[in-house]
């Protein structure tokens, strides 16, 4: 009987949001609005990785996320969709985060909060398909 006021008692003084059940809310692209095209909406580049890449990102800091997929610079843009005779037809993602931490970037590039993973990776689909990665191995 003591011991449970004891547990209440501690549990008291720990924040709410540390033991919540609700799922935190997914991370959202400050430039958004102004960087997606319409036909960039509906197009998703090849498959590099079918896992996400964590990477700490500064906030108001501008990046680049690669849409095409073939960049060797993972997760972010190098200039591969520039190259002519490859005919890539999507173009980069400009995005900033609002705060300074740990985010999971998608490299599968079916995500539909880009450039952030929403867990697309997982679906059948896209775990069966050939990546890059697999392709170069």
């Amino acid at each position: 009987m003591m011991l449970s006021r004891v547990v209440r008692s501690r549990l008291s003084l720990v924040p709410k949001a540390m033991y919540s059940t609700e799922p935190p809310a997914p991370p959202r692209n400050v430039l958004e609005e102004e960087t997606i095209k319409s036909h960039e909406k509906y197009t998703n580049g090849v498959i590099n990785d079918k896992k996400p890449i964590k990477l700490e990102l500064q906030a108001e800091k501008v990046y680049w996320w690669c849409l095409c997929g073939q960049s060797k610079n993972q997760p972010f843009c190098d200039g591969t969709h520039l190259n002519i005779f490859k005919w890539i037809w999507q173009r980069p993602v400009k995005f900033m985060v609002p705060e300074t931490k740990e985010y999971s970037l998608c490299v599968c590039k079916q995500t539909k909060n880009r450039p952030f993973c929403d867990g697309t990776h997982r679906k059948p689909e896209v775990q069966e398909a050939k990546s890059l990665v697999e392709l170069r191995a």
